[in-house]
């Protein structure tokens, strides 16, 4: 079974700019988990972000209820696979910070599948 945090766990984003790479502080909450699937609350840049990661037959996803989207996952440490396919439903700076709350949750608990 997976240990989740509890509380927030604070991560930091980054992207290549024109002078070197931009940063900020984001930070994740677990607000509920079960077996196969998870409900998260994704801060960063002035968003919050409501997401579900679950599992399903080919992999896991998804959900972002607010923004009416989901998409598949790669392994949740993957912050390219998983920018670049957020990053067709949302903007890009709310994709990189879920790409890196998903990282920060793969690093908390060792596993990098739910």
């Amino acid at each position: 079974m997976t240990a989740w945090p509890e509380g927030r766990m604070e991560f930091v984003c980054t992207i290549p700019a024109e002078k070197g790479e931009e940063r900020w502080l984001g930070e994740v909450v677990v607000k509920r988990h079960s077996t196969c699937m998870a409900e998260l609350l994704i801060y960063g840049r002035d968003s919050c972000i409501n997401a579900v990661i679950g599992k399903y037959m080919n992999g896991q996803y998804i959900c972002i209820p607010d923004i009416d989207t989901g998409c598949p996952l790669g392994r949740l440490s993957d912050l390219f696979w998983n920018r670049e396919r957020l990053s067709a439903h949302m903007n890009g700076t709310d994709a990189v910070t879920v790409a890196h709350a998903l990282r920060a949750l793969s690093g908390y608990t060792g596993r990098d599948w739910l």
